[in-house]
């Protein structure tokens, strides 16, 4: 959400994008939602006919419903705080900012707790307390798969606690393959793919808001959510750190880009070292790491 009240943030859903288009206008133009579609028609080239909703931190005016209906006629339309009538806008917009604040701080005090799968290297220094934890390989004596709580603090930082084999038989020793089908479960909700074109070459950024989407390579189905961008080939995964991974074909120009910059991170050694991976129809294959 948009912190500055009198800038109104409008947002375009649009077929064939995976996130939404955003632009900006004064909040108390009657057209603000027209300036804001002009300036995306700029920046994308895009048609009207491909968006498929509109949002407007603020209720549209009577003229930009208008045009709304007019330019995009099969598009829901959805606002967050009402217009105000003349004279009305300093109270609209003190109550506003009473609301976003009063919305900010409920997330702060809230707990985020996720059971996740964190990625184990054979060769990082703390390999030996691998032997503490349930895990499962994923190229065997390679890499492996264990699990731990995530959970974000009130302070925006980060806290994670692996689940201990001790801790697995106070849960009652649930199935292994049920502990891991939560944690791939909670990973799968908040990835993401970002596809980027170079020519023929493409490269699917994963990404993750909260964090570990290097852990994605221990998916079931990854080759599959992979395939329709990449196509049916063997796939090139870099994972420069446990937030990143980035997946291009074996023979893409981009292949030793990608290399490059994962066995040069400066990412500093926990459990995963940077590693770079063949991922193909048969499974997974570790190709190189960087020095640990």
């Amino acid at each position: 959400m948009n912190d500055d009240v009198t800038q109104n943030l409008v947002a375009f859903r649009l077929d064939g994008f995976d996130e939404p288009l955003l632009a900006g206008a004064p909040t108390q133009a009657d057209d603000a939602v027209r300036q804001a579609w002009a300036g995306i028609r700029r920046q994308h080239k895009v048609r009207a006919s491909a968006v498929s909703a509109v949002y407007s931190e603020w209720q549209p005016s009577a003229a930009d419903r208008k045009f709304i209906a007019k330019h995009f006629k099969k598009a829901e339309c959805t606002y967050s705080f009402p217009r105000p009538g003349p004279g009305e806008w300093e109270r609209a917009f003190a109550e506003a900012r009473s609301a976003m604040t009063q919305a900010h701080e409920a997330r702060q005090g809230e707990k985020h707790e996720e059971v996740l799968p964190v990625l184990w290297s054979a060769s990082s220094p703390s390999a030996g307390l691998l032997d503490a934890l349930p895990h499962l390989p994923l190229v065997p004596g390679r890499l492996s798969v264990a699990l731990a709580v995530v959970e974000r603090t009130p302070q925006g930082k980060i806290g994670m606690h692996h689940i201990t084999r001790s801790q697995h038989e106070e849960m009652g020793s649930p199935p292994i393959e049920d502990l891991f089908g939560v944690g791939y479960g909670c990973l799968a909700r908040g990835l993401k793919f970002e596809v980027r074109r170079s020519g023929e070459d493409v490269l699917v950024s994963v990404v993750r808001e909260n964090l570990l989407a290097a852990s994605a390579i221990a998916l079931p189905d990854l080759y599959a959510q992979l395939s329709p961008h990449l196509g049916t080939g063997d796939l090139l995964v870099g994972l420069p750190c446990p937030d990143e991974m980035v997946v291009t074909t074996t023979d893409s120009g981009l292949a030793s880009t990608v290399r490059e910059q994962v066995l040069g991170s400066p990412y500093e050694t926990t459990e995963l070292v940077p590693s770079v991976l063949r991922l193909g129809p048969g499974g997974l294959e570790l190709l190189a790491e960087r020095n640990a």
